[in-house]
Parts: structure tokens; C-alpha cells; sequence
């Protein structure tokens, strides 16, 4: 593959250091709260948060201008070296036209979240500084994934390779949508999120890159909408490989012959792009940590994503 240049990796995580929690998007239970802050203390991490965190505005948490200051303060402290997203949802596009990417290039903090926040993350990369999709605060603090939470520790405390990620399906029949082996840089997340960047000036790049995807809720006719939205947007043009992750309750409902598979071989299999399914992130669980903006391969019929790079330095 042609060589992307590399982008600014945030420091490794030492026993110590500051996590900053953030609502950028969604209310969350504030019960979550303190159950998140001592998984993190727990792992030698100090923790903190603005009292308006858990300020509510229907389905927002706050107006844009609380949750882009929220995220702005987080990035500009010094002492902050990651940036954890309570739970997602949605408003996280709203903030994006207020936030300063300047301020993260001059301190370039780990951003950690999925779902809604993959607008996050991909605005982080575009701006040349990698990210991380990855479990969020509070799903951390009801302790049902350990899998999860341990990868996305180790990620955040080891200047090294992630360990390499295999489909969780059965054989190479179920995972291999279109076989073949590409290699770029990871970008990507919920595949509805960068659907609704789609020709606003945070549509993600994925020129040579590797997309990864995955969703929760959309019905088949809704995948392939989907789909067809991001293809007719230029985001499969040039795209090195498709990854995709967990499709949770994203199949029609009383009928077995139609299924998020239907959608995604309807739309890939025509294309020359090596596309594997299945591999374990997103919403269901385990929601195994994935790097974003670092080289990445995908061998199709091998079932395999190896990380060919550390995300932080």
C-alpha cells in the first residue's frame, strides 16, 4: 500500500494520571457515575468531571456550547492524558463545528468512546491525532465485560501492538463476505454516525484506509440505506478493506430469510474490497478496543485484523 504518514500518537498512561470523564453527547444515569470512577481508580488512574456532566436538555446532555467547552477544558488541561465519554446516543455531531482541533494537536489527549462518539474519534483522526473505539465510561462501571475493559487497558498502558482481533463467527463461509487482503490506516465506528457526516465538512476521509462498522437498532432495508448512502458519498471509493462488527438486533424481525447479511452482500459483494464480518466491537459484548488512525491489515479468509502499530507513544 502507499504509506499514509503517520499521526501524533498521545502518551501511554502511567499508574497516576488524570482521566477526564465527558458527556458530549446523550444524559446518562448518573448512577453510572461512581461505579465508572472506581473501575478507573482501580486501574491507578485519578479521575474527574464538571459538575454540569449530568446536565440534561431532552435528548442532550446540555447545550452544544456546555458539552464543546466540556470537551475543550478536557484537552487544554495538561495534566489530562485521556478523555472517556460517559455513554453516547446522540448529539455529539452538534459540538463538531465548535470544537478547535488546534487545541488537540497542541496537547494531543486519547479520545475513548463508539456509538455516537464515532464522530469524535474520526474528527480526532482527521485532525492527525489517533483515538480509540472502545468501551464507554459507563458501560465500564456495570462490570459485564471484562474482556472488553481488560483490552481496552491494556491498549491505554502498553506502548505496543494490540494483540490481533479474529472473527467470532463460525468459518470462512460466514465471515468471508468478499475475500482478499488490504491494508490502511483504521478509521470508522458506527456506520449510521458516518452516514450523517455524509456531505457536511466531517465526512471522514477513508481514501486507502481501513472502515471499520457496526450498528445496533437499523433494520436491513436501513443497513443497506445506510450503505448505499456512504458508497454514493464517495466513502467506499478507494477504500483499502470493510470490517464489520456487531450488527445487534439489526435483523428482520419473525423472518429468517432477511437479515443484516442481506444488506451488506447485496451492496459489498459487487466490489473489489476484501470485506470481513464479525469481529467482536461495538454494542454488543465483548466491545473489544480498536485504534483509530493507526496502520491497520485485514486478511478476509483468514478471519484476522492485525495492528501493525502501537496507538499511543
Amino acid at each position: 500500500m502507499a504509506r499514509l504518514p503517520s499521526l501524533t500518537k498521545p502518551p501511554v498512561l502511567s499508574e497516576g494520571d488524570l482521566v477526564r470523564l465527558v458527556a458530549p453527547a446523550s444524559p446518562f444515569n448518573k448512577d453510572d457515575l461512581r461505579p465508572a470512577v472506581t473501575v478507573l481508580e482501580g486501574w491507578g488512574l485519578k479521575v474527574s468531571f464538571r459538575k454540569d456532566i449530568v446536565d440534561k436538555r431532552a435528548y442532550l446532555a446540555g447545550t452544544p456550547e456546555r458539552r464543546a467547552e466540556e470537551l475543550h477544558e478536557a484537552i487544554d488541561d495538561p495534566d489530562c492524558k485521556a478523555i472517556l465519554a460517559m455513554r453516547g446516543g446522540y448529539g455529539v455531531t452538534s459540538t463538531l463545528p465548535l470544537l478547535e482541533v488546534d487545541r488537540l494537536r497542541a496537547n494531543p489527549t486519547t479520545i475513548i468512546g463508539c456509538s455516537d462518539i464515532t464522530a469524535l474519534l474520526n474528527w480526532a483522526v482527521a485532525g492527525g491525532v489517533t483515538s480509540i473505539h472502545g468501551p464507554m465510561a459507563a458501560s465500564l462501571g456495570r462490570g459485564n465485560d471484562e474482556a472488553g475493559a481488560e483490552r481496552l487497558r491494556s491498549l491505554l498502558f502498553a506502548p505496543t501492538k494490540p494483540a490481533e482481533l479474529r472473527s467470532a463467527m463460525d468459518d470462512a463461509y460466514a465471515w468471508c463476505i468478499a475475500p482478499g487482503v488490504g491494508r490502511g490506516r483504521s478509521v470508522g465506528g458506527s456506520l449510521s454516525l458516518l452516514a450523517a457526516t455524509c456531505g457536511t465538512p466531517f465526512q471522514t476521509d477513508t481514501t486507502g484506509c481501513v472502515l471499520f462498522l457496526e450498528d445496533v437498532g437499523e433494520r436491513p432495508y436501513r443497513i443497506d440505506r445506510l450503505l448505499v448512502q456512504i458508497q454514493q458519498a464517495g466513502m467506499l471509493d478507494g477504500v483499502a478493506a470493510v470490517v464489520l462488527g456487531d450488527m445487534i438486533g439489526c435483523d428482520e424481525p419473525g423472518r429468517d430469510d432477511v437479515t443484516w447479511r442481506t444488506a451488506v452482500d447485496r451492496v459489498f459483494r459487487p466490489l473489489s474490497i476484501p470485506v470481513l464480518a464479525g469481529v467482536p466491537f461495538g454494542h454488543a459484548q465483548p466491545n473489544l478496543a480498536i485504534p483509530l488512525g493507526t496502520d491497520v491489515q485485514v486478511d478476509a479468509a483468514a478471519g484476522t485484523v492485525t495492528f501493525r502499530e502501537a496507538p499511543l507513544a
